[in-house]
């Protein structure tokens, strides 16, 4: 399969110089040709007929969207504004009357479908929609705190504190780990994790910690999950994955050691695969038997495709 890094690739200008102006903001949410991205309980309206994202005007909405006080600004596409709003039940209920083939589903579930530009923008509302439902109070002081600049700023409402708050991303490095075996074949380590089906392998991945390089929480991570030594690591792609607030660095890293010692807190198994054997594995999800690659929408399996084609080749 062609290696597509799914969430990336928008041509969506956030437009960060106008989430200050507040009347140029109401301007454009005013506008006929705005379009309105629904979220209810971070869950995106999909059209399941088609399997596309819901992608409306605010004259095609008519009245729905009277009534929304917080409403964030995602940017301007080819000069139409772009905004998303959370939903209640109520107001969810509005947005299902509409067609009956409208359902807000979980983006993970419908990601892989939608094309990158649609998949890429409502990743981004989800993101910035599950922040502003966790930033409720200040951290500093446990004072409330009020969303600002169109939705990208928390200010706390002590004045004698006023700190402001910015939506998170947490960095995350997801790495190929390879080598070349006795027999001159080039391998790649994957691993399963304990929560996932049986024989779904991906890539090794983990949180950067406090004072390392992205470099070092490679080698960090792949050691302390699988006791495999690396070195040459290689940054390769990032992406963004807001499930809940993440974004993965992509890397490939060239193994100095072959015995594997799994962290069972970390990894249910973990093997070596040539390149060959992954032309027979499924994907997550599909009903086939046998071992699965990672779902296609995820950097783990373009990392995997990529490393496939410049060994195959």
């Amino acid at each position: 399969m062609e290696a597509v890094l799914h969430y990336t690739g928008s041509t969506l200008d956030r437009a960060d110089h106008l989430r200050r102006d507040k009347d140029r903001i109401e301007s454009l949410w005013a506008e006929q040709s705005t379009i309105v991205i629904p979220l209810f309980e971070l869950k995106n309206l999909i059209d399941q007929t088609t399997d596309s994202a819901v992608v409306l005007s605010r004259l095609e909405l008519g009245e729905i969207c009277e009534h929304y006080q917080q409403r964030t600004f995602l940017g301007l596409q080819n000069d139409q504004a772009v905004f998303c709003v959370m939903c209640d039940e109520a107001q969810a209920g509005e947005w299902l009357a509409i067609d009956t083939g409208f359902q807000f589903v979980d983006l993970r579930a419908i990601g892989p479908r939608l094309s990158r530009e649609h998949a890429q923008v409502l990743a981004y509302a989800r993101g910035i929609s599950h922040w502003q439902s966790q930033t409720l109070f200040c951290t500093y002081c446990g004072a409330d705190l009020l969303i600002e600049n169109a939705g990208h700023v928390a200010r706390c409402q002590s004045a004698d504190c006023a700190r402001q708050w910015f939506p998170r991303t947490d960095p995350a490095v997801i790495m190929l780990v390879e080598r070349v075996d006795d027999n001159g074949e080039h391998v790649c380590l994957l691993g399963r994790s304990p929560a996932w089906p049986k024989q779904v392998y991906s890539t090794l991945a983990g949180f950067v910690e406090t004072g390392e390089s992205l470099e070092q929480a490679v080698a960090r991570e792949v050691l302390e999950e699988s006791g495999v030594v690396v070195e040459n690591v290689r940054y390769v792609d990032s992406q963004p994955w807001p499930f809940p607030q993440s974004i993965m660095l992509g890397f490939i890293a060239t193994a100095v050691t072959e015995p594997i010692t799994i962290d069972p807190d970390e990894l249910a198994e973990a093997h070596w695969f040539s390149a060959a054997s992954l032309d027979s594995f499924g994907n997550w999800g599909d009903e086939s038997e046998g071992p699965k690659l990672p779902r296609p929408d995820s950097i783990a399996r373009y990392l995997i495709e990529q490393w496939r084609a410049s060994v195959q080749n």
